[in-house]
């Protein structure tokens, strides 16, 4: 008799749906009425979930709100007799469950790497995509809903990454990796290996960029941090001084966007010429 009345599922038979938001599935059961209609939905963790139905000229649309990340089994009964179509599955994601961790700094032809977990996330489709597309990715699956992406940048411009799941933009994106060309810097530093303590110690740093990059210099002497007193310009380039006032070992760093360069870390040694 379900047969000949037609009753059957419109759309598809395994659907994904983002949790908090509304999820329906139509039934097609010309001739049939709302009380011939009774539904049984069960959440991922067993618990039978409430439903709305609504009928409009024999066709039949099951609304819930799905609440937590799983798989949901909806049984479709008509005149007590389960339909074909039954049941129907419903797999909820929350994007906003998916983490991204260690996009950091980057250097122009050496190979970078972000960790993607999607453990809690749900199922579905991860897409993940570099300056639109432009720069190559390469997925390592590490099993469990977690990756681990690569890409190798040739430019030395911000890499912005855009991570979608089921076509949802996850928490904090997009991320961007600051890439630098470290052959671009230079620093002058071999004239530092002896230095006397008491007198001003200077070197030089030269930057043949002009990308808004940022550069820090730091000097950790044989106790605590130095200050460093940094002067100049991209054009004309950049002088570093800092007093060495003890004797021992001091380490010199220059970072360009986060990474060492110019052959930094230095370690230079203070003596004390009156001895």
């Amino acid at each position: 008799m379900l047969e000949r009345a037609g009753v059957t599922l419109v759309g598809e038979h395994v659907k994904h749906i983002a949790v908090g938001r509304v999820a329906s599935a139509e039934i097609s059961a010309v001739g049939f009425q709302r009380e011939d209609i009774d539904i049984n939905i069960l959440s991922p963790s067993k618990v039978p979930v409430l439903y709305r139905l609504l009928e409009d000229n024999g066709l039949f649309k099951i609304e819930f709100n799905p609440q937590e990340v799983g798989s949901y089994i909806m049984d479709v009964y008509i005149t007590g007799v389960k339909i074909q179509d039954s049941p129907i599955f419903f797999k909820a994601y929350d994007s906003g469950l998916i983490q991204v961790s260690d996009v950091g700094s980057g250097i122009v032809g050496q190979p970078c790497q972000f960790r993607v977990d999607a453990s809690q996330a749900g199922e579905g489709q991860l897409e993940i995509s570099i300056n639109d597309g432009e720069v190559p990715n390469h997925v390592q699956v590490l099993g469990g809903g977690r990756c681990l992406v690569h890409f190798t940048p040739e430019l030395p411009k911000p890499h912005t990454i855009d991570i979608r799941f089921n076509g949802e933009a996850v928490p904090d994106c997009p991320f961007v990796c600051r890439v630098s060309d470290t052959s671009q810097v230079t620093v002058s530093l071999a004239h530092l290996e002896l230095m006397p303590v008491g007198e001003g110690a200077m070197f030089h740093i030269q930057v043949d960029t002009t990308d808004n990059a940022e550069l820090a210099v730091s000097v950790q002497g044989p106790k605590t941090d130095l200050p460093v007193k940094v002067a100049g310009n991209v054009k004309n380039g950049f002088t570093a001084e800092f007093l060495p006032e003890e004797v021992g070992a001091y380490t010199i760093c220059v970072e360009y966007n986060g990474i060492p360069v110019g052959g930094t870390p230095f370690v230079g040694k203070a003596f004390d010429a009156s001895n």
